[in-house]
């Protein structure tokens, strides 16, 4: 079956009883992870025990297709079911899962976590169409995602934040969710339970955490200054910020900016679209916001969010200098923005 995003909440929370296999795939590293150990922890009852939970990799199953469905048939000494954790990128887990689901699954639980697949790939597909397997999409955290989980952590623990506080925390945060996560547990430790977080708390947390915000990288860059992106990139790789962090705040930062650019060329007032865009702006940004919507386009700013995503890809592959790869993409962006004339 295919999970849809609305359904993965209720679906993780009481996973049906006639599944016994569960497929998490996606380039969101940190909820593929957040996902697949809530999963095991429902299924075994200690994680780290080898007597009933066997972990495999990628490597593994790709030179033993049969490794999966043999450690599935595996009895489970301190659990009722044996839990197969599998870790690897996609397509050389296909045979292995194959051959697994050829077998029976009733005293077993496979759990798979895809890093480098499609929704259109083979493997998910197979999940998908099998009646005792599950797939579930694990894509970058939406601002109403990051939202959501901010809500979740300020409410278990009683504390209030306000609206400028909040948006500041989705701005400087991206879309990883392990990682948006942790920011989040920080800023909860620092308001204590019942506290209140306001937003000079947020940004000097933030700030002294090591999370940079990117918002300074990217406005520099739609606005075409080169001196102050060069300075901002620096100051990120001095204080050894992620290259795809970075990179996701700036899409985030240009996504407001194409939305607003749409809503404005529907006809709403450039001023009104950005005090509009949720999550909220600061108003600190809402002017500096405001002016760059007059030189970009819907069309160009599209073009900025895609440059960025496929330098994100570029960085995931592997192969050269993540700090490059994120540079040259802005840089592009800056220059585009020069080029204006405007």
């Amino acid at each position: 079956m295919k999970v849809a995003t609305r359904q993965i909440k209720g679906f993780l929370s009481a996973i049906p009883q006639n599944i016994n296999a569960v497929l998490l795939h996606g380039n969101d590293l940190g909820m593929i992870s957040e996902y697949g150990a809530k999963i095991a922890g429902q299924v075994a009852p200690d994680i780290d025990d080898v007597f009933s939970v066997t972990r495999l990799s990628g490597e593994q199953v790709s030179g033993d297709p049969a490794l999966i469905g043999d450690s599935a048939q595996s009895i489970a000494m301190t659990a009722e079911r044996r839990l197969v954790w599998v870790r690897g990128k996609g397509t050389e887990l296909l045979s292995g899962c194959k051959t697994a689901f050829s077998q029976s699954l009733d005293s077993a639980f496979i759990v798979v976590e895809a890093t480098d697949t499609t929704s259109r790939h083979a493997l998910v597909k197979l999940f998908e169409n099998a009646d005792h397997a599950a797939a579930v999409g694990c894509y970058a955290d939406s601002a109403a995602d990051l939202g959501a989980v901010l809500k979740e952590i300020t409410t278990r623990d009683g504390i209030s934040i306000d609206r400028d506080a909040a948006a500041l925390v989705i701005q400087r945060l991206g879309s990883d969710r392990a990682a948006s996560r942790q920011e989040m547990e920080k800023l909860a430790l620092l308001a204590g339970p019942g506290g209140s977080l306001g937003y000079d708390d947020v940004a000097a947390a933030l700030g002294d955490s090591g999370a940079l915000t990117t918002t300074d990288i990217a406005m520099a860059a739609a606005d075409g200054q080169i001196d102050r992106l060069q300075h901002g990139l620096e100051k990120a790789w001095s204080e050894s910020q992620n290259a795809v962090m970075v990179l996701r705040g700036c899409q985030g930062y240009f996504r407001q900016l194409l939305g607003a650019s749409r809503a404005s060329q529907a006809g709403t007032p450039v001023a009104q679209a950005v005090k509009s865009l949720r999550p909220p702006v600061h108003f600190r940004l809402q002017d500096k916001m405001a002016a760059q919507l007059r030189v970009w386009t819907p069309d160009s700013l599209f073009d900025a969010v895609n440059r960025l995503q496929d330098a994100e890809l570029s960085v995931k592959q592997g192969g050269g200098n993540d700090e490059i790869f994120a540079g040259q993409a802005l840089l592009g962006i800056c220059l585009r923005r020069q080029k204006s004339g405007r």
